[in-house]
């Protein structure tokens, strides 16, 4: 199977990596940003992200797997 993660877990790593809290859009999506790019998180009922979602902000955000793997420590 492949990397999950709930939307809290890539919400604190994403803050570790420099993001901060921009706004929130509605009640479903939280907008972040670094200054360079903005990044929003859905929040939906505490589903978790599949590694699909994932690869996606990492690319957006211009942070490779292997940081994130060693963040999560696995």
């Amino acid at each position: 199977m492949g990397l999950t993660m709930k939307p809290r877990e890539m919400i604190s790593f994403i803050e570790h990596k420099g993001f901060s809290f921009v706004r929130a859009q509605g009640s479903s999506h939280h907008i972040y940003s670094n200054g360079v790019c903005t990044i929003p998180i859905p929040i939906h009922g505490g589903k978790d992200f599949d590694e699909k979602f994932i690869r996606i902000v990492l690319k957006e955000a211009n942070i490779s797997k292997k940081e994130l793997l060693s963040y999560l420590g696995r």
